[in-house]
């Protein structure tokens, strides 16, 4: 009798799964866990909408309420510090939290910021901790979370769906970050191709909050359900022209159909391919000096973004740190470096866009960082949230071409999918603290 397709990729229901099967109370308590997923979400909210967020607040005389959200990630980042790497002892928090704080210290002397650009370059990084404490916990564990993730990728979906036939009011207006205006509009791209950036305004950031949340998302939808979402998908994420969306796309749907097929081993598939994801990560490094130089326009036009990553905006940071400041380059020129904060400073004209998130973080942090991503490779085995498996490659392959340092909700998804490494510690900590004293952080965890 012939297979049928429903038997190969049986349906989904919506429905929510544990990170991992355990009687253990979890290390993120449920009240911290609620906080922090509200937190989530107005980075969410903020930058699914955000030409259209702004231009209705500055209406109303409330565009401070724009920073409501890091305000409260910084006292994520404080949490993240006492809760994971204070009282968990986990190493890899622990790198973290101090790999942050020395990189803020060293950016704010090697830039010499200004007020400004302190601010912003702790901005910068935040929402990473508001994605990493959500230690063990998932985004989607709650009917709330997953109808409003839902309706958020729909919303910016539709939103660049409608681009071409609706003049947004919010079209050509002035936004002012930290005194850095930015016209937002319709920009002409090759070809005479117009780049439409939805109810975000920006074209990047509209096909981002379209694909990253479906795939966060995916999961819980039925199989004809994710086929039937692929085609506005693809066609919104088109009318943005983001190219770096649309192969992420278009990968994301190859490892769904590996993934379903393989049903019965789809944990240790999604490990596999997330392990094969961490291939992309030294691609920058190998074409520098392989290609660096060569005119790709000779192959396709499309691959002049390409040859100007490799030729020119990946390569300078690390050119001038070797001439100006070598021991930056092992270091790290501390965080807001050769990205936007920057701009603020008074080295803001050497500033390049690094698009790339392990180049960009690299220049900022240096080897710690390269220690921590090794770490995050290792700790794939344990980790047993296909969600954040999947998320994992897919961002893997997305950071190959985007800095992921905007919009926010780029950077805390980052953090999120690299989370389950901090769930290790306990041994370390017991051993830390000796074995005279009883361990009672799991007591604790779900007091908090």
């Amino acid at each position: 009798m012939a297979t049928t397709i429903g038997e190969i990729l049986p349906a989904r229901r919506w429905r929510s799964a544990p990170s991992r099967k355990t009687t253990e109370a979890p290390i993120i308590g449920e009240r911290a866990y609620l906080l922090i997923l509200a937190v989530a979400f107005m980075f969410f909210f903020r930058d699914t909408l955000t030409s259209s967020l702004r231009y209705y607040l500055s209406l109303v005389h409330l565009s401070a309420a724009w920073f409501i959200p890091d305000l409260f990630s910084l006292f994520i980042f404080f949490y993240f510090a006492w809760r994971v790497a204070w009282q968990r002892r986990s190493p890899y928090a622990i790198l973290l939290t101090c790999s942050f704080l020395f990189s803020t210290i060293v950016g704010l002397v090697f830039m010499q910021s200004t007020v400004f650009a302190f601010v912003s370059s702790i901005k910068l990084f935040l929402p990473f901790f508001v994605g990493a404490v959500m230690v063990d916990r998932s985004l989607t564990a709650t009917w709330p979370a997953r109808w409003a993730l839902t309706a958020l990728f729909v919303a910016s979906t539709i939103g660049l769906l409608i681009s071409p036939y609706v003049d947004f009011p919010w079209l050509g207006q002035n936004l002012d970050n930290f005194g850095a205006v930015k016209q937002v509009g319709k920009i002409w791209w090759t070809g005479g191709k117009i780049r439409y950036g939805g109810f975000a305004g920006e074209s990047t950031m509209a096909a981002y909050m379209a694909v990253i949340p479906y795939i966060v998302m995916h999961r819980h939808f039925p199989r004809m359900v994710n086929f039937a979402l692929w085609i506005p998908l693809y066609i919104a994420v088109e009318l943005s022209t983001s190219k770096t969306a649309l192969l992420t796309l278009i990968a994301f749907s190859a490892i769904y159909i590996a993934v379903e097929i393989q049903r019965d081993r789809e944990l240790r598939v999604a490990q596999f391919l997330a392990r094969a994801s961490y291939l992309t990560i030294p691609i920058p490094f190998i074409l520098m000096p392989l290609m660096g130089g060569m005119d790709l326009t000779k192959i396709s036009p499309v691959l002049f973004s390409m040859q100007d990553r490799i030729s020119r905006t990946w390569i300078f940071p690390f050119t001038w740190l070797a001439e100006n400041a070598p021991a930056a380059i092992f270091a790290g020129c501390g965080l807001g470096c050769f990205t936007y904060p920057m701009e603020y400073t008074k080295l803001g004209y050497l500033i390049v866009p690094v698009d790339n998130f392990y180049v960009a973080t690299f220049i900022m942090m240096g080897l710690p960082f390269l220690v921590f991503v090794i770490g995050s490779y290792f700790t794939i085995g344990k980790n047993q949230s296909i969600e954040k498996l999947l998320l994992l490659t897919t961002l893997n392959f997305y950071a190959v071409t985007v800095q992921c340092y905007g919009p926010s909700t780029a950077t805390l998804f980052l953090g999120y999918a690299f989370s389950n490494m901090f769930i290790s510690g306990d041994r370390w900590k017991r051993s830390w603290r000796g074995s005279g004293k009883a361990d009672t952080s799991s007591d604790f965890a779900g007091q908090t």
